[in-house]
């Protein structure tokens, strides 16, 4: 009682709390609608209590009634047991007056087994008539079977008041008597195989149970179901008058044991043979293999729907038959099922079975309110884990070697350089391999997909990704050796490499669109609780074609300033500030970035041009490291120069604010170089607020090979500057720029500096 009584009130608190929770969704709810709802509440509760004691009233006056009534019927019940008693008296006193009372009880008696002997004699006349008649009408209900003319109920209670005679024929024999019991055994002789007959065609009615009911002939199945009752009573009679006679043998009477039917058991089992013979006929007609599993889902839709419609009301509801029929139906289809996926299956056959799976569960569910866990045993033994691992084994094996034949073939096309790669419709560079690359992957995605398998789906994306990987790192380093060989040694490089360089970016980027759309298309099918990982393994599958194009971009532009490196190795030389060598630079500049422009994917190309401006800047800055000096004035001048023909021929590949923000870092390479001894501190702490990771060795090399500025003079500025700089490492980490790129100066400096 107090179990119960805690459960109700932590229903009732879950119940209030629910309540409160959709009368005050908002925080301002509490202020404005909460005396609303105190009031609204306590009408409610005054109604309930005026329900509830109304109710209480009512039970009370109730239960006073009958107790009135028990103290009536006790009344009754003692003036009954004083009368009873009254003639009981009557009859003793009665019995004084007969003088013959014990002969006239026995003369009852005689005359009572007499009449009973005229009866079983009459009825041992009538036997073979009546044996006859139930014959005759057995083999007309056979005869006329197809028509449904015959009555099971009229032919039951013939034969069994056959059956009954002979049982208590054969019960008045004694045990000793064996004439007698042989003679009766030779009359009965027929009767045994007459109910053989009878119960065979009782089966019969009971196998075209689905028949009557599309002719609407239930009636005759009531009737069967009528015949299996009236046996079943009987064997639970037959049971305790045995159990009786167990208890009490001497006054039990000699009989001979009535032979227990057991119909309903039958039955049951007879519904067990049915349902696999017809379910096996189904799968051999229909369902041959495993392409049309899916028949299988209408099939016991169909057939338990009419069974719910059409059969199962002329039952009883303490036989549960529907239930009977769906684990009959379920354990048929997963006998032939498992027949149909022993042994080694591919992964279409795979992907089919699971996705019959969820069908037929998800069939059951919505269409007969049936759940999964009422389907015993579970199909395919609940190997449904199983067979996902071993079908994510398969198409992650096929997909690796279908790929791995893919990246010889693009390997050697990209090494050998027999041919100039192909060229797309817009006029970009393209080596094709996208386009297979993605035909088996769709393919297991899309199969995948229809088989509504989720969580399938984003482990195939992920073993994917670990494909992608490989093929990833087996790009970058053939992109890096065959650099390697063209900036080394380009005697022995093919040639074209440039132009499968922009090839292979491009089919990055047409892999990073086809990814981004299975992310966006088909993780639009999915639910919630798989979208997000679903997209997140896309998102890293777009991430590992991203890195390969930005490996082909540094590529490039590796190869570019490779070109450029007699240039950039003089600059701020005596060499430099002779001749004019920024022309010589941005004509190779201008002959790549033509061939960029017109075949390299234009996100790329905006990437590289500000990969290739970048370095241009950093070039200047880097070759301050060198055995140079800095002619005040003179570097400033010709530095000035270059900037503007470099910013004029950037500007038209570019957005002009990326190009001046870029090429910020010469002009103040400028600005330190112009700059005056007084001025240096004020110019050097305006530049590192906007370059916090200026690298402190690259002012000091900056102004040690300044030709105007003294040894005491540029030593007395450096103490200055240390002084005043500690305690800049800390900006440094949380902000970084393009000095932070520099190949000759560290951010924090070395050792040696004298900043840090």
């Amino acid at each position: 009682m107090q179990l119960n009584e805690l459960v109700s009130d932590t229903n009732a608190r879950q119940y209030a709390i629910q309540r409160l929770a959709k009368l005050l969704r908002h925080p301002d709810d509490l202020a404005y609608k909460a005396e609303e709802v105190r009031r609204k509440l306590a009408q409610e509760k005054l109604l309930i209590d005026a329900q509830l004691n109304t109710d209480v009233r009512r039970q009370f006056d109730d239960v006073q009634e009958g107790l009135e009534l028990l103290y009536s019927t006790s009344s009754q019940i003692g003036r009954v047991k004083s009368d009873m008693q009254k003639v009981d008296d009557l009859c003793h006193r009665a019995q004084s007056y007969l003088t013959n009372f014990d002969r006239i009880q026995i003369v009852s008696t005689a005359n009572r087994n007499f009449v009973r002997t005229d009866e079983f004699y009459r009825q041992f006349s009538e036997f073979h008539q009546q044996y006859t008649q139930v014959r005759e009408m057995l083999t007309d209900a056979q005869e006329n079977f197809d028509q449904g003319n015959f009555n099971l109920l009229r032919l039951h209670y013939f034969l069994y008041k056959l059956e009954d005679f002979r049982n208590r024929a054969l019960g008045f024999t004694g045990v000793d008597d064996v004439d007698a019991g042989q003679t009766l055994a030779q009359m009965f002789g027929g009767l045994d195989g007459l109910v053989r007959e009878f119960e065979d065609f009782l089966w019969m009615v009971a196998g075209s149970m689905y028949d009557l009911a599309l002719r609407n002939r239930s009636n005759i199945v009531v009737q069967l179901l009528k015949v299996v009752e009236f046996e079943e009573a009987a064997d639970r009679a037959q049971e305790r008058e045995g159990a009786a006679a167990a208890m009490s043998p001497a006054a039990a009477a000699p009989k001979t044991e009535r032979v227990p039917k057991r119909y309903k058991k039958k039955l049951l089992e007879f519904i067990h043979t049915f349902v696999s013979s017809r379910v096996g006929e189904f799968f051999g007609q229909e369902v041959r293999d495993l392409e049309n599993i899916t028949e299988v889902t209408g099939f016991v839709i169909d057939e338990l729907t009419f069974v719910s419609d059409a059969v199962a009301p002329a039952f009883p509801g303490t036989y549960f038959v529907f239930d009977v029929f769906v684990d009959e139906y379920h354990r048929s289809v997963v006998e032939n099922t498992g027949t149909l996926a022993a042994g080694d299956l591919d992964g279409g056959s795979i992907l089919m079975l699971l996705r019959w799976m969820r069908e037929y569960h998800g069939a059951m569910r919505k269409e007969l309110s049936i759940p999964k866990d009422q389907l015993k045993p579970p199909l395919l033994d609940g190997r449904e884990d199983q067979l996902a691992q071993e079908y994510l084994d398969i198409a992650s094996k096929k997909i690796r070697e279908w790929i791995t034949n893919l990246m010889r073939t693009e390997n050697e096309s990209f090494v050998n350089r027999l041919d100039a790669p192909s060229m797309g419709e817009d006029g970009l560079y393209v080596t094709g391999g996208s386009i297979y690359l993605f035909e088996i992957v769709n393919q297991n995605i899309e199969l995948v997909t229809e088989a509504q398998r989720a969580k399938l789906l984003c482990d195939l994306v992920a073993e994917c990704n670990k494909v992608f990987q490989d093929i990833s790192k087996q790009w970058r380093e053939l992109l890096s050796a065959e650099k390697t060989k063209q900036i080394e040694a380009p005697e022995t490089a093919a040639e074209g490499l440039v132009d499968y360089t922009m090839a292979l970016a491009n089919e990055q980027i047409r892999s990073v669109v086809q990814a981004e759309t299975i992310r966006d298309e088909t993780g639009e099918r999915l639910t919630r609780a798989h979208q997000e990982r679903f997209k997140a393994e896309l998102s890293q599958t777009m991430d590992i074609f991203m890195n390969v194009a930005e490996a082909a971009t540094q590529t490039l532009a590796d190869i570019v300033f490779s070109d450029l490196r007699p240039i950039t190795a003089v600059l701020f030389t005596a060499e430099w500030y002779e001749d004019d060598l920024l022309q010589p630079v941005i004509e190779t500049l201008k002959d790549y970035c033509q061939d960029f422009h017109d075949h390299l994917d234009k996100y790329l190309y905006r990437r590289l041009m500000q990969d290739l401006l970048s370095r241009f800047a950093l070039s200047y800055v880097d070759a301050v490291s060198g055995k140079i000096k800095l002619h005040k004035g003179q570097a400033s001048e010709k530095l000035n120069l270059e900037m503007h023909r470099a910013s004029k021929f950037f500007k038209e590949h570019m957005d002009s604010a990326a190009v001046s923000e870029t090429l910020n870092i010469v002009r103040i390479l400028i600005s330190l170089i112009d700059s005056t001894p007084a001025m240096i501190f004020l110019e050097f702490f305006s530049i590192k607020k906007q370059y916090p990771d200026l690298p402190p060795m690259l002012i000091e090399d900056i102004l040690s090979k300044r030709d105007d500025l003294e040894k005491q003079q540029l030593k007395t500025i450096l103490e200055s500057l240390r002084q005043k700089s500690k305690g800049d490492a800390g900006a440094l980490n949380k902000q970084r720029t393009l000095f932070s790129k520099l190949k000759s100066y560290s951010p924090l400096g070395n050792a040696k500096g004298r900043f840090l």
